[in-house]
Order: C-alpha cells, then sequence, then structure tokens
C-alpha cells in the first residue's frame, strides 16, 4: 500500500467557530455605533425640548428666585453628568478602561429608557406651560399645575431625568457615563426637591399640601 501524503487537517468546528466569533464582534460594533447615535439623537431631541419651552417662559415674568448661587452649582454639576461626561466619552478614548460589551437586551431596554424619558419630559413642558422655569422661581401670573402628568406624580420632570439616566446607562457601554448620570439626577434631585416643594408649599398653601397628599413624588402610587 502506498503511503499517503501528510496532509494537517483542522477539526471542522474550528474554523466555524473562529468565524462567529468575529462575526459577533462585527454586529457588536455596529449595535454600539448605533446606540451613540441614538443618544446623540435623543439629546438633541431633549434640548430642543428644553429650548422652546423656556424661550415660551420668558415671556411670564419672573418674581421670586430661590438661591441663585446655588441653582446655578446643581445645574452645572447635573450637565456635568448628563451632557459632559458623555461627550467626552463619545469624542476621545479617555474614558475606554471602563468600556463593556453592549448586550441587545441592554440596548432594546436603553431605547425604551430614552424614548420614555424624552416623552414624559415633553409631556411635563406642555403640561406646565409658561409656569416652566430651568431654575426655582415664582412667576408673576403662576399657577398650580395638577392636570396631565402631573396629575399622577409631584415632579414628571425629575422622572424623566431618572429614566434619562437609566437610557444613558444602557446605551453608553461605559461605567464612567453610566455613573455620572445617576450622579446628575441624584445631585439634583436630593439638591433641590424639598426646596422645590418648600416653595410651592409658601406659594400655594392649603391646595398643594391637598395635593401632595394624593400625589407621589416620583413613581404613581410608590414614591
Amino acid at each position: 500500500m502506498a503511503n499517503r501524503p501528510f496532509v494537517a487537517e483542522w477539526p471542522s468546528e474550528v474554523i466555524p467557530a473562529s468565524t462567529g466569533c468575529g462575526e459577533i464582534l462585527r454586529r457588536n460594533q455596529v449595535m454600539t455605533t448605533a446606540a451613540k447615535l441614538l443618544w446623540v439623537a435623543f439629546a438633541l431631541c431633549w434640548g430642543v425640548i428644553r429650548f422652546r419651552y423656556a424661550h415660551r417662559a420668558k415671556r411670564n415674568r419672573q418674581i421670586e428666585e430661590q438661591d441663585r448661587t446655588y441653582e446655578s452649582v446643581l445645574l452645572t454639576l447635573s450637565f456635568i453628568g448628563y451632557l459632559a461626561v458623555p461627550v467626552l466619552y463619545l469624542g476621545t478614548s479617555w474614558l475606554s478602561f471602563a468600556d463593556y460589551s453592549l448586550q441587545p437586551v441592554l440596548f432594546g431596554a436603553g431605547i425604551v429608557a430614552s424614548a420614555a424619558s424624552l416623552w414624559l419630559f415633553w409631556r411635563s413642558h406642555a403640561d406646565l406651560g409658561r409656569n416652566f422655569s430651568i431654575k426655582l422661581v415664582i412667576r408673576e401670573q403662576h399657577a398650580l399645575v395638577t392636570t396631565g402628568v402631573y396629575r399622577v406624580i409631584r415632579h414628571p420632570m425629575y422622572a424623566s431625568a431618572l429614566l434619562w439616566s437609566f437610557g444613558q446607562a444602557l446605551l453608553l457601554p461605559n461605567w464612567a457615563t453610566a455613573l455620572a448620570g445617576l450622579f446628575g439626577f441624584c445631585i439634583l434631585y436630593c439638591g433641590r426637591v424639598r426646596r422645590e416643594e418648600t416653595l410651592m408649599l409658601k406659594t400655594f398653601g392649603p391646595s398643594y399640601e391637598e395635593y401632595m397628599m394624593r400625589t407621589k413624588r416620583l413613581v404613581p402610587h410608590i414614591y
């Protein structure tokens, strides 16, 4: 019998496995890029909503403002968590040490959380109308709004900010941006919500007290 020449043969599963890993990596890169672009689109929509209603509210003159310097510090710190750190992540590689792999379930959940946040953010502004202000102020024709989303929770804008924090953590696969978003929410909510309710009680008295009795702050019927 003639000797057969030696031919190296790889096990049949080796090449498919290697090819499969490459395909998974490629799909993950595409999904991560899509998630980043979606976050940017959501952020632009957020900015458009805020600018539109802030511009409208200026027509209603403010007659009282609470702690301007303190408010500016809170908003600046929140801005760092919600925008500055994510932009740093998107535009540089400085935060790459905190990257993690984006999974499809996180991608989907991030879209849902961000879309819900954007809708609630818009609805809150629309319901407040000319009563809206970025800072804690009382306007000349200020009215207590208890309709729309304000019928079920007292602070829907903070609720939308919390949802945005979740969306940011899920869409941008980086631990630094995730923690920055949660920081942005916590610093604003914890530093302001009691002062805001105190101002509302001072301005609207028993009406706001009764409103507090039948509504929750952020989550209907829970908190």
